[in-house]
């Protein structure tokens, strides 16, 4: 929704340079689903970042899903 909205108002050079970013908390259980959406780039990592087993997780999680 909110890439096909930058396109119309943009173009679609601009809105593919636009990097989407969950702002959700983004966690273990439900990184791998978010980052497979097609448009989400990234997201907003909270209390995961502040265990490193989850933090680890989610970087496994965001490389696995580019």
């Amino acid at each position: 929704f909110i890439r096909s909205l930058l396109v119309k108002l943009f173009g679609d050079a601009v809105a593919q340079k636009v990097r989407i970013l969950y702002g959700g908390s983004m966690k273990p259980a439900n990184a791998p689903e978010l980052l497979a959406q097609k448009d989400i780039d990234g997201g907003l990592i909270g209390g995961a970042s502040l265990e490193s087993r989850s933090f680890v997780e989610l970087i496994k999680a965001a490389a696995a899903a580019k």
